[in-house]
């Protein structure tokens, strides 16, 4: 029976796929062992996985240098909270291991090299973690300055107005929520963005429908009336130029300022198909009858 033992020992550890495993297997195999060849041969599989472990530091070091600049993220994470991930996945690699390893195999002279490899290792890949946490807490001032940008813009060259939200407000989202996710704390300025989320997307939804019905309530007006309109589109331009001066992504009253410009869209948009009516059936209609008219039947042989 010892002699069996021993063969499927030495069976289970001559091909060592993970070392996590083979070290739950030998903590069993401890357990019941009691006679003192079979505990040496279980000791003895300790010092060849340590020796294993010590290739995989190195392993995960090589890692390391290759994708530090360019990591390879999970789908769906975003940059920063990806490449933590990534970091703490190689960490865990090699702590996980020496968690399970005997103190005395730890202590032992010939361990001291890799002891030395995973505490470098190690601080390594918390120098990592710390460098992008730091960048991306700067990150959150710069993104936040947006914030106090005005809602509308208008274009130097075409003239066109466009929302004036800056997309990095969504990135700083995204990355708040996948690092609070994996547990780090993040910036209190950080959680006062994240908390007006749904405010700030639906205040960027609205302001886009606003803009093209802009455009498109504009563009129904014939070019022979515009000159009648001229006084009602420059109201409408004094509503919209709040959104353009004074208003920014934190005001209070954005409410109340898409709801004035709402109106006055409706009641330009009425007038402009009331003119169109008239320019149509009362006018131009009317025209076209008229210049249909016979005034003077000529004599066919003249």
């Amino acid at each position: 029976m010892e002699t069996e033992l021993q063969r499927y020992i030495d069976k289970n550890f001559e091909v060592i796929t993970s070392i996590e495993d083979s070290l739950k297997l030998l903590r069993k195999f401890q357990a019941i062992l009691q006679r003192d060849n079979l505990r040496n041969s279980v000791n003895s599989k300790y010092t060849i996985l340590f020796h294993n472990y010590g290739l995989e530091i190195n392993q995960i070091e090589d890692q390391y240098q290759k994708y530090k600049n360019n990591p390879p993220i999970v789908r769906n994470l975003p940059t920063v909270a990806g490449s933590i991930t990534w970091s703490r996945h190689l960490f865990h690699r090699i702590s996980g291991p020496m968690e399970q390893f005997p103190p005395s195999l730890i202590k032992q002279k010939e361990s001291k090299k890799f002891v030395k490899m995973y505490n470098k290792t190690g601080y390594t890949l918390f120098s990592f973690e710390y460098l992008w946490r730091q960048k991306w807490a700067h990150e959150v001032e710069k993104a936040k300055a947006g914030l106090q940008a005005t809602l509308i813009i208008r274009h130097p060259n075409n003239n066109k107005l466009y929302v004036n939200f800056d997309s990095e407000i969504l990135t700083l989202i995204r990355e708040a929520k996948c690092l609070s996710r994996i547990g780090i704390d993040i910036p209190e300025s950080a959680k006062i963005v994240l908390l007006q989320e749904d405010k700030f997307k639906m205040y960027n939804s609205e302001l886009h429908f606003v803009l093209r019905e802009y455009d498109r309530i504009v563009n129904k007006i014939r070019p022979n009336t515009k000159s009648l309109l001229v006084p009602h589109l420059e109201d409408l331009e004094y509503k919209l130029r709040p959104g353009m001066v004074t208003l920014t992504w934190t005001s209070m009253n954005i409410d109340g300022y898409l709801h004035h410009v709402h109106q006055g869209l409706a009641k330009l948009e009425q007038l402009i198909i009331n003119i169109n009516d008239i320019m149509e059936n009362r006018i131009e209609n009317n025209l076209k009858s008229l210049s249909k008219t016979v005034l003077v039947n000529l004599p066919q042989d003249a």
